[in-house]
């Protein structure tokens, strides 16, 4: 993301970033992050079960949200197959621009989640890891041994307004 600009694309980080202070009670720096992944998903498509994070530490993925730009005709949705104690496994079959936010803590197996095979249709998503403990200085990239990612906008920063107040513009709205 480019902070510098306010496009669409900035504009939806912001909201992802401030929707996931507002969850965990803690405000997620926007700047430092990984970038927003975008997956298409076309007839067949799956992805099988998998964790997003999980490991304790600064600058550790704690959360992730999913955007639903577009929703399979038919299958496509979401899984958790390991529900809690008392808890079944959950299944979510999105709507065209669903929001869906889950945290890796207390319990980090509860978050496996997998997208089930796309029956018709095709699917899209816009993904969006978050973090704590990362800055501009201290990017994501720092935190894992996958190398480094060559961030052309790692200087830019949001001058917009910021969960919690500050910033110089309070115009956020998607």
């Amino acid at each position: 993301v480019n902070w510098d600009e306010n496009n669409v694309l900035t504009r939806a980080a912001v909201s992802m970033f401030d929707i996931a202070s507002e969850l965990l009670k803690e405000k997620v720096p926007y700047e430092g992050q990984e970038p927003i992944n975008f997956l298409h998903y076309v007839k067949g498509f799956e992805y099988k079960p998998h964790t997003d994070g999980g490991v304790v530490g600064s600058g550790k993925r704690v959360a992730t949200t999913l955007v639903y730009c577009e929703v399979a005709e038919e299958g496509g949705g979401t899984v958790f197959p390991n529900g809690g104690p008392g808890t079944p496994p959950l299944r979510y079959q999105p709507t065209p621009g669903s929001l869906l936010f889950f945290e890796y803590a207390p319990n980090p197996n509860l978050q496996e989640h997998a997208a089930c095979p796309v029956l018709a249709g095709n699917k899209s998503t816009l993904t969006q890891w978050h973090r704590l403990g990362v800055s501009p200085e201290s990017p994501w990239d720092l935190f894992e041994d996958w190398g480094r990612f060559g961030n052309p906008y790692i200087h830019s920063r949001w001058k917009g307004a910021r969960y919690g107040g500050g910033g110089d513009d309070g115009d956020i709205e998607l």
